[in-house]
């Protein structure tokens, strides 16, 4: 089995792919996708929250939104909806009823 190793700007993989710094950005944004589903999917395991652990994924000072709040905020807005089972589904705005079925008989 190889190593990993750095040939010029490229490194390579034990598979002997070469990746370029451009394609290791790629994989910097698929592992932190990968932390950030896995830090929001964990306390919905049943499994309990560790410390606070800084998230190097951030970008600083830009405005990210944290996929654990947006599904929070999904989930009460879902609630409030079904919070009367007897209720109808609410109907899309942009919904037409088609023509009526003729009845045989």
């Amino acid at each position: 089995m190889g190593r990993f190793a750095f040939l010029g700007n490229r490194l390579i993989t034990p598979e002997g792919r070469r990746l370029l710094p451009e394609d290791l950005a790629w994989l910097s944004l698929t592992a932190c996708q990968a932390q950030e589903w896995r830090r929001m999917i964990d306390p919905l395991r049943g499994k309990p929250a560790g410390p606070p652990q800084r998230n190097h994924c951030s970008a600083g000072d830009s405005k990210v939104v944290d996929v654990a709040t947006l599904m929070a905020r999904r989930q009460r807005r879902l609630s409030m909806v079904m919070a009367d089972p007897g209720a109808e589904p609410p109907m899309a705005a942009d919904t037409e009823t088609g023509p009526k079925p003729r009845a045989r008989g």
